[in-house]
């Protein structure tokens, strides 16, 4: 019997989780990316199959009512003989762990400030001990870029429902604030662009907001100390620094990122797509978040979903191993420099000149 594993973390749409599964059972090219499709060709594979599916449940819920009928569809193909579908129990993260994950990215790639941890908050009793309400506590409303540096460069901790904030974008986001008609009409203009009413259009259709029930606020705190389990992570970097989370990034989905990138809003633009599944995100800190946030003029921000924290650390380490993190890679101009065997070979068979082997 031949065994496949899938794993569900990293597909983050019914397209995905497609596109994934018919590349790795090798199904017919005409395939469809649908459930019927997939249950023809899942009941009459060439020869016996196991298929696990781990994180099934975590990627079921971000499917909704696909995920549910998926579920039943996987069950009615597996016969035990032809189709066996095995879908492990999850582990889920602690907050130790998610700790410690921040204290590596933190020592192996030099940040200079935390990680920011933040966790979606449904009802008051989920608001995580130690953290502050900036209004009820202290006196102040916050826009989420001065709440996002006082986390990662003062190592603060806080919840922020609605009456906390003191800028419109994340109540618009987050869904905390709704928009009526005439809200469309007037905000849609705010978006630095020339023609108002593509400026309007994109309010409406492709500015970024939480799918699924709107929460009650969020709550953020550094991740090496948070009291949670986060929903994403979001990492201040230099560009260098960047490389070594693309890389780790690259290196588990084998999938190029895809970013749409906007000079404005970087608090919502950056962890909004990963909260509704995306696994990553590359965002640039905006004029809001130079002038209020403190953002350094040579930072960019670098988010990943809660869930993949984890993992994202051990391909960083990975690299680390191999000589190409962060740390190991150094500044030379070295002539003729020692190369990969691969390297020999291709220019031995291309007739151009070999040299001394890399054995790094």
């Amino acid at each position: 019997m031949k065994q496949f594993e899938l794993d569900g973390r990293y597909c983050r749409d019914r397209e995905s989780f497609c596109t994934r599964l018919i590349a790795l059972l090798r199904l017919p090219d005409s395939c469809g990316k649908n459930l019927d499709a997939l249950h023809d060709c899942l009941t009459t594979l060439p020869e016996p199959t196991e298929l696990t599916i781990t994180y099934f449940d975590s990627m079921a819920k971000r499917l909704g009512d696909w995920g549910a009928r998926l579920r039943r569809m996987l069950t009615e193909s597996a016969d035990g003989e032809r189709l066996a579908v095995v879908l492990p129990e999850e582990k889920p993260l602690t907050p130790d762990q998610v700790n410690a994950a921040g204290a590596k990215l933190e020592e192996r790639l030099i940040l200079r400030y935390s990680p920011i941890a933040l966790k979606l908050i449904r009802s008051e009793d989920e608001i995580p001990a130690g953290t502050v309400r900036p209004w009820a506590d202290e006196g102040n409303r916050l826009s989420m870029c001065q709440a996002f540096a006082l986390v990662r460069r003062n190592r603060k901790s806080y919840t922020l429902l609605k009456e906390d904030h003191w800028c419109v974008w994340p109540l618009v986001s987050y869904r905390l604030c709704p928009l009526d008609d005439d809200d469309y009409e007037y905000m849609g203009t705010k978006f630095f662009i020339r023609d108002p009413e593509r400026s309007k259009r994109y309010l409406r259709e492709e500015y970024p907001r939480l799918k699924g029930e709107p929460p009650l606020g969020f709550a953020i705190a550094p991740l090496r100390s948070c009291t949670f389990v986060p929903d994403c992570v979001t990492i201040y970097c230099r560009p260098a620094q960047i490389r070594s989370l693309q890389m780790a990034a690259k290196f588990l989905t084998g999938d190029m990122l895809k970013l749409t990138l906007d000079p404005v809003d970087s608090c919502v633009h950056s962890t909004i797509p990963v909260l509704n599944g995306q696994e990553f995100n590359i965002t640039f800190p905006d004029p809001g978040e130079y002038e209020r946030g403190l953002s350094d003029e040579d930072e960019v921000m670098f988010t990943v979903r809660g869930d993949l924290i984890e993992e994202l650390v051990q391909a960083v380490q990975t690299f680390d191993k191999m000589g190409f993190g962060y740390q190991g890679l150094q500044m030379e101009m070295a002539m003729n420099f020692p190369r990969p065997q691969f390297y020999d070979d291709m220019f031995r068979k291309w007739g151009l000149a070999t040299g001394e082997i890399w054995k790094k």
